[in-house]
């Protein structure tokens, strides 16, 4: 593996959430190669033996890290993606914290240009988040029960939301400098479930906090279309009101309220990603695992049809 040059509008990077499909690297470089990636996203997918095989392949460029990578185990045995940055529970907290560490040095030591992270989230039940999206696939979206269950979901999040905000920022202040000190930069992702942290407001909220050059947005298609589905917030207001913090993208398609799609397979309004993305914004294709080969193939051409690479 060699360290990442200077990231300019025609590249494109493949996550490696693509990669679980292979069981060696070497073909799944082979591949993202071929099919018209210049650099890698490093993925939470990764495990530390995959990790390993990448960084043996020569000539392989990572524009992106996304935390926590490579996914290990935490002091109670769970996966490192399962722990939360704003955690109310303190040790939980520093402990993502530490993974974070570990993954921006990381990120500094393959030359990437930022690294991802989930915030976390508020402790509600998910149930009812699925039970709304349920609904709304049943063509229920105008229903008085829709409109109450989403109701009751938006104010227990509301109620519940200020506590892990401030973990958030506390977790937050903490990374920053630390990969200050590393030229990376950091970008908060905006996240799929609406009980997930942070929605719109909190997104301006934290990022307020921080230097633009150190902790930046991170704009996810699919998150933003699913959330926008429901009635949460609209796609494009996520676009226009953090335009000038955005550093990045996941780019994937989305079909109903699934996403992950391989670019062009789905309804994703791409003439809206395309006007809005910075032209310095990092373009990654988070393709699902699931997807076939010669649909991921044909993602990187859709792209440049759209105008977004």
């Amino acid at each position: 593996m060699q360290v990442s040059g200077e990231i300019t509008l025609t590249d494109i990077s493949l996550s490696t959430m693509w990669s679980m499909n292979y069981q060696n690297m070497t073909e799944f470089i082979r591949d993202a190669r071929e099919f018209g990636f210049t650099h890698l996203e490093l993925n939470t997918s990764l495990t530390p033996g995959k990790l390993n095989e990448l960084r043996a392949i020569e000539g392989v460029e990572v524009s992106s890290v996304h935390a926590p990578c490579p996914n290990t185990l935490t002091s109670d045995g769970s996966r490192a993606s399962s722990l939360s940055l704003s955690s109310l529970n303190e040790d939980e907290r520093q402990e993502a914290v530490n993974f974070t560490k570990s993954t921006i040095d990381l990120a500094s030591e393959l030359k990437a240009r930022v690294v991802i992270l989930h915030a976390g989230w508020v402790d509600a039940n998910p149930e009812m988040e699925k039970e709304l999206r349920n609904l709304h696939e049943r063509g229920l979206a105008e229903s008085d029960e829709f409109q109450d269950l989403k109701c009751k979901l938006t104010n227990i999040r509301g109620f519940m939301a200020c506590p892990h905000i401030d973990a958030v920022k506390e977790s937050l202040l903490e990374l920053a400098g630390y990969a200050r000190a590393r030229k990376v930069q950091l970008a908060l992702e905006n996240r799929v479930n609406s009980y997930e942290i942070p929605n719109i407001d909190e997104m301006l909220d934290i990022l307020e906090e921080f230097q633009p050059e150190v902790v930046g947005y991170w704009h996810d298609v699919g998150h933003a279309e699913i959330q926008a589905r429901p009635g949460f917030t609209p796609h494009d207001e996520w676009l226009m009101a953090l335009e000038e913090r955005l550093i990045g993208t996941h780019l994937h398609d989305v079909r109903g309220i699934r996403d992950h799609f391989a670019p062009g397979l789905g309804e994703q309004n791409w003439d809206l990603i395309a006007e809005s993305l910075p032209k310095n914004a990092l373009r990654v294709c988070e393709i699902g695992e699931w997807n076939d080969s010669e649909d991921a193939h044909k993602a990187v051409a859709f792209l440049q049809s759209k105008g977004i690479v």
